[in-house]
């Protein structure tokens, strides 16, 4: 099947992309702190989710190293024949672009909560998908050339931000560690931290690109690892700040970045470190954005995907927002029913891929017994 595209990644690239992809709800709305009863143990759902991810995303990896230069689209339609293909991978690029959608909402309400406060949001929405458009039009090089420059700024102005209000920390806040509804409210806040991994079925459309195809899984791996350790230091920065406001702040990243102050010179500075944090979630939807242009061309059968680019972006924009009356709703929904859908979806179209091999070879063993009785 055409690519559709003659840009490569590096290894570097796609790691860069990976981490960016886990750390952008994170930065923008933190939707899981706000289904923790206790904050001090909120970091154990970080740990959880993350350890389910990574067999998880090992399937993923796997099972496109497979089928060497085909997106998840190709080997699906492969797989699953034409009829079969042509739904599952319309399923695929729905998942897709729902990420970019939702994404580009809680940038929409980040933005105009905490910056832009007179601004409307449409305005902000069609800014931001022309350029995000334009940027996926051109291909996933560049993007990802920005992912590597942006990732290792965005880390650090992350764990810059937690440092600098180290005087405002109570580690009181941290204790006691238990659960007062038993293990067992653990079960949906991890489920919550490992739906959004399962945006990391995305490594189906990159790993054709990859210049090294043999490392996408370890940088995969060490992916999971870097986002876990950089949550883990997230999560306990903010909840010895807030503490058991923690579950009930608004954008409590965007908050916490406005409480860093450094002496009587250096404070204020949310707006400079938001603005960072904006191009890490515009690279992130331009990711995904390309994912579902670059796969509906190859599910259309078209030469060049580019022509399907501002169609979707008007889709995308009209999508982002009737599909949330707000900021509380898009959290609401990113903590109920989108945990529910992403993971058992994850889960049913790797088993759907996975057994279709045997289940053809099964078949085609079948009818040829029939010939030759």
């Amino acid at each position: 099947m055409n690519l559709l595209e003659r840009g490569r990644i590096s290894g570097y690239q796609f790691f860069a992309l990976l981490v960016l992809t886990r750390l952008v709800p994170v930065v923008l709305i933190c939707p899981t702190v706000t289904m923790v009863n206790n904050p001090a143990t909120a970091w154990v759902n970080d740990i959880i989710g993350s350890l389910i991810a990574i067999p998880l995303v090992w399937l993923i990896v796997r099972l496109g190293l497979k089928y060497p230069g085909k997106t998840i689209i190709g080997y699906t339609k492969e797989l699953l024949g034409p009829i079969g293909g042509i739904l599952a991978g319309s399923v695929i690029l729905w998942f897709y672009f729902m990420i970019a959608a939702s994404v580009l909402r809680a940038l929409g309400e980040t933005v105009v909560t905490g910056l832009l406060v007179e601004t409307p949001i449409l305005v902000f929405l069609v800014s931001a998908t022309f350029l995000i458009a334009n940027s996926a039009r051109n291909g996933m090089e560049i993007n990802s050339r920005v992912a590597g420059i942006m990732m290792p700024l965005i880390i650090f102005l992350l764990l810059f931000v937690v440092a600098s209000t180290y005087n405002l920390m109570d580690p009181g806040y941290l204790r006691p560690l238990f659960f007062a509804q038993g293990l067992g409210e653990l079960i949906w806040p991890s489920a919550s931290v490992l739906s959004f991994y399962t945006e990391f079925l995305v490594i189906g459309m990159l790993l054709p690109y990859i210049n090294t195809p043999r490392l996408a899984l370890p940088l995969s791996i060490g992916a999971i690892l870097m986002n876990t350790l950089i949550l883990l230091m997230q999560c306990f920065g903010m909840a010895s700040v807030f503490g058991p406001l923690l579950n009930s702040t608004t954008l409590p990243a965007f908050s916490l970045a406005r409480m860093v102050s450094l002496g009587d010179f250096f404070e204020r500075i949310e707006s400079l470190i938001t603005v960072v944090w904006i191009f890490g979630a515009g690279i992130k939807v331009c990711l995904f954005f390309w994912a579902t242009a670059v796969g509906l061309a190859q599910l259309l059968n078209l030469k060049d995907f580019r022509s399907l680019v501002y169609p979707l972006g008007a889709l995308m924009v009209a999508i982002s927002i009737v599909s949330y009356e707000g900021l509380i709703d898009l959290i609401n929904i990113l903590t109920g029913s989108m945990i529910v859908f992403s993971v058992s979806f994850l889960i049913l179209i790797l088993l759907i891929l996975y057994i279709a091999p045997g289940i053809k070879g099964f078949l085609r063993k079948g009818t040829s017994n029939a010939g030759q009785g």
